[in-house]
C-alpha cells in the first residue's frame, strides 16, 4: 500500500509529461476522441458545416478528426470538455509503475543531453517496457513504444470510460443549530471563583449557510399609470379621467341626471364627441401597487425604455431630453447613444442645462433616480414594522429545491421553492419541501443542483421496475442527466458527462443548459431520479 501511495504521489508531481506520453502509447488518446467525437459532430449539424471536425483516413482507418474555428481555440482543450478526463488519469496512474516514473524521468532529463551523457540513459528499463516499432515498409526507421500493461488494456480502458457514470458532490446545507457559550464566575471546589465557559441553554440560534438575499433592498411604490376604457366604464371612475374638461362635464352631468344611462345618452346624441375629439374609448388614471422601486446611479446603461422606468415623471423628461441630444440616424431609424448621454461627461453636461431640460423650471442636480419594477419573486424582508413593506430578492444560486407535484391522472406541476420558506420549513423541523402544492397535489419527488435523473423511453415509462440499474446499456447512460439549476416552474439540466460547452451559448442553449434533452425531451416530464453510492452503484429514488 505504502508503495502504491509512492507511486500515485510521484506519477501526480509529473503528470504532464508522464501521462501524456501514457496515453499516447497505450492509445488512451484515439479512444478520448471517440468519446467525444457525437458532440462534435452535433455542432457540425446544427451549423451546417464542417468547422468541428470531418471523417478522415488515418492509417488505413476511418476516424473523425475534432477541431474547433480558430477564433474559439483560445483557452480551449477537449480534454476538460467532459468530466471523465478524471477517470481516464486515475487509470494511468493506477496502471503506471516505478519503472515507468524513472524511465520516462530519465528520458526527459538527457533529452537534450550530450552523447557521453546520453550513455547514462535507462536501457535497461527501455528494454524491459518498451517495443521497437518500425515506420511502415521500413527495417531502420523506428520509435520506441511503451507496452501496455497486458493485451487488452486499451479496450478494456474504453469499456470502463463508457461505462462511468459520474456523481457529484452537493452542499445542500441551508442551516445550521449553533451553540453559544459565555464566561460567568463560578466557584470550584476549594470554593474559590473562577471564570467558566458556560453553554447557552435557553433560546433558538440558527446559523444560515446560504446568502438570504441580494444586496439591494427595495420599496413597495403605489404608481398612478394611464390606460385607455369604454366611455361606460370611464363614467363609473369618472374622478380618474386624464382629460380635465371631459372630467368636469361628467362629474356635472352625473350631479343633474343622477343616472347613468342618462349620461351615455348625452354622449350618444352627440356621436360620442367631446369638443370635437372622441371619447367612445377614454384615458383614464389607475393605481398599481405591485411594483417594488429603488434608488440607483444614473450610468451609461440609460436608454429610453430604462428611463421610463423611473418613478418620478418630472426626472423622466428631463433625461429624455436629454438623451434626443445625442440621437443619430442611421439607414432612415433612430440611434440611441446612452453613453455619451449619461457618461460622466454627459452627466455634468445635463446638469449644467437642467433648467432648459426641464422647460424653464428650477430643479436639482441628478445623480440618482428612483426605478421600478414588478415585485416579481421578491419576498418581504420581515413581517413587523416597516420590514413588511421592503422587498428583496433571492440570490443567484440559492434555488436548492426544485418540486415536482403529480395530481391523481399523474399530470405534473412544478415549483421552485424560494431559499426563505426552505428555512423556515428547516427551523420547524419540517421537509425542505412542502409535501402538497396550492391545488393539493401529492409530491413526486425533489430535485437539488447536481442530483442525477434518469429519462426512460416509451417503454421504460409502462414497466419502470424492470430496469436493470446495475447493468445499462451504453445508450441508456446517455439519457443520465444532471439537474444544474431551477427557477420558478422551469428546471434546467445537462448531460452527467459534460463538463464545459465546446462553443459557448451555442452548443445547448443562451443559459449552456437545456430544459429538454438533447433527443428533444422535456426532461422534467418524465424523469426519475436517481441516487449514486461512492461505489458507483445507481439506485432509483422513488421509483
Amino acid at each position: 500500500h505504502d508503495e502504491q501511495e509512492a507511486i500515485s504521489k510521484n506519477v501526480i508531481a509529473c503528470t504532464g509529461a508522464i501521462t501524456s506520453t501514457l496515453k499516447q502509447d497505450w492509445g488512451l488518446n484515439d479512444i478520448w476522441n471517440e468519446l467525444i467525437t457525437p458532440r462534435f459532430e452535433r455542432l457540425n449539424q446544427m451549423t451546417n458545416s464542417t468547422n468541428f471536425g470531418e471523417w478522415t483516413n488515418k492509417g488505413g482507418k476511418q476516424v473523425f478528426q475534432t477541431q474547433v474555428p480558430i477564433q474559439l481555440q483560445k483557452g480551449f482543450s477537449k480534454k476538460r470538455i467532459d468530466h471523465r478526463h478524471h477517470a481516464m488519469d486515475a487509470i494511468v496512474i493506477a496502471c503506471a509503475s516505478r519503472s515507468h516514473i524513472n524511465y520516462l524521468n530519465n528520458e526527459s532529463a538527457l533529452g537534450n543531453a550530450s552523447k557521453t551523457e546520453k550513455d547514462k540513459k535507462r536501457h535497461d528499463l527501455k528494454h524491459k517496457l518498451c517495443t521497437k516499432k518500425f515506420n511502415t515498409g521500413s527495417n531502420e526507421n523506428y520509435k520506441w513504444i511503451l507496452n501496455k500493461p497486458w493485451e487488452t488494456f486499451t479496450q478494456d480502458a474504453k469499456n470502463a470510460l463508457y461505462d462511468i457514470v459520474v456523481s457529484f458532490k452537493q452542499n445542500l446545507r441551508v442551516i445550521n443549530e449553533t451553540i453559544n457559550y459565555y464566561q460567568a464566575w463560578k466557584k470550584n471546589a476549594d470554593g474559590i471563583l473562577t471564570k467558566e465557559l458556560v453553554k447557552q441553554t435557553k433560546g433558538d440560534n440558527w446559523a444560515v449557510r446560504k446568502p438570504m438575499h441580494k444586496d439591494t433592498v427595495s420599496g413597495l411604490v403605489n404608481l398612478r399609470f394611464k390606460k385607455t376604457v369604454q366611455l361606460s366604464a370611464a363614467i363609473d371612475n369618472w374622478e380618474m379621467i386624464v382629460d380635465k374638461g371631459l372630467r368636469l362635464k361628467i362629474k356635472e352631468l352625473n350631479e343633474k341626471e343622477k343616472d347613468k344611462k342618462k349620461v351615455i345618452k348625452f354622449f350618444k346624441d352627440n356621436n360620442n364627441t367631446w369638443q370635437e375629439m372622441d371619447i367612445s374609448r377614454v384615458e383614464i388614471f389607475y393605481w398599481d401597487n405591485e411594483n417594488v422601486a429603488s434608488r440607483v446611479n444614473i450610468d451609461e446603461s440609460f436608454t429610453s425604455i430604462k428611463i421610463k422606468g423611473i418613478t418620478d415623471t418630472g426626472i423622466q423628461t428631463i433625461m429624455l431630453n436629454h438623451l434626443t441630444k445625442f440621437d443619430e440616424e442611421k439607414n432612415g431609424k433612430i440611434v440611441e447613444h446612452p453613453e455619451l448621454a449619461f457618461s460622466p461627461d454627459g452627466l455634468d453636461e445635463m446638469n449644467k442645462s437642467i433648467h432648459d431640460l426641464n422647460g424653464g423650471i428650477p430643479h436639482h442636480p441628478i445623480y440618482k433616480v428612483r426605478t421600478y419594477e414588478p415585485k416579481g419573486n421578491k419576498f418581504n424582508v420581515g413581517y413587523t414594522g416597516n420590514k413588511k413593506n421592503k422587498y428583496v430578492e433571492a440570490e443567484k444560486g440559492t434555488n436548492l429545491f426544485f418540486a415536482i407535484y403529480e395530481d391523481d391522472k399523474g399530470k405534473r406541476n412544478y415549483e421552485t421553492i424560494p431559499l426563505n420558506i426552505v428555512i423556515e420549513r428547516q427551523k420547524q423541523g419540517q421537509l425542505s419541501v412542502p409535501e402538497t402544492n396550492e391545488a393539493g397535489n401529492k409530491l413526486a419527488m425533489q430535485l437539488s443542483p447536481n442530483d442525477l435523473v434518469y429519462i426512460p423511453t416509451d417503454e421504460e415509462k409502462e414497466q419502470k421496475n424492470k430496469i436493470d440499474f446495475e447493468k445499462l446499456s451504453k445508450e441508456q447512460k446517455k439519457r443520465i442527466y444532471k439537474m444544474v439549476s431551477s427557477s420558478g416552474n422551469q428546471c434546467f439540466f445537462i448531460r452527467f458527462d459534460i463538463a464545459t460547452s465546446i462553443v459557448n451559448k451555442i452548443e445547448f442553449s443562451a443559459l449552456n443548459k437545456m430544459e429538454k434533452s438533447i433527443d428533444g425531451v422535456m426532461i422534467k416530464e418524465c424523469c426519475f431520479k436517481l441516487k449514486v453510492d461512492r461505489l458507483g452503484n445507481i439506485n432509483p429514488v422513488n421509483l
